[in-house]
């Protein structure tokens, strides 16, 4: 559902994500359009790959913005179902675009992308018709995919490996973890799973 808030917004949307976050960059005073289903997928796969935050590089871009950073001034930023971002692990490490992109796919992202030569930041959108552009540093259509773990040379192993879980080798099979953010505590259960 697309809802628009005030430029000076900063309603915390879910546990990891405030509107703030997701204004446009161009430094005017106008509102933000923002889908809050971009912020719920956002969500999953910050629990997905375990991280211990992700920053949005670029949310919702006015038509201007859009057209000053190389958009086309209608892409899915202007419609606030996009972010760029750079995902980082338990340990602070930023995890590779690589791994992004294939947890976006199994998360069902409409359109993803690596967006950087250092495979640091990927976009990823809720468009519904699927559009994954594979490495788009490279300009060439044969960096177009329809599968990111073919595309890298990945396997479901190199994307959800234990490295992920806050806890020592061996895993057990489930993990109590408390989370606190702004000075409330989440509790919950880390599960392994085969793959």
């Amino acid at each position: 559902m697309i809802k628009s808030f005030s430029y000076n917004d900063s309603t915390q949307l879910t546990p990891h994500f405030n509107v703030s976050e997701f204004h446009c960059k161009c430094g005017k005073q106008h509102p933000t359009q923002l889908d809050t289903d971009l912020v719920e997928m956002l969500e999953k796969l910050y629990s997905t790959l375990n991280c211990s935050k992700i920053i949005i590089n670029s949310g919702y871009r006015c038509e201007s913005h859009d057209k000053k950073v190389g958009g086309n001034g209608f892409g899915q930023h202007t419609k606030g179902k996009a972010a760029d971002i750079k995902c980082y692990d338990i340990n602070g490490v930023i995890i590779s675009s690589r791994i992004v992109t294939c947890a976006a796919q199994d998360l069902g992202f409409g359109g993803i992308s690596n967006i950087d030569e250092t495979y640091t930041s990927c976009h990823v959108d809720i468009r519904p018709d699927a559009k994954w552009y594979g490495d788009e540093t490279v300009t060439s259509l044969y960096s177009i995919t329809d599968n990111f773990y073919k595309h890298w040379g990945l396997t479901p192993n190199d994307i959800y490996k234990t490295s992920f879980l806050p806890s020592p080798s061996p895993v057990p099979e489930s993990v109590s973890v408390t989370i606190t953010i702004n000075g409330t505590d989440y509790k919950g259960r880390l599960t392994q799973t085969d793959s």
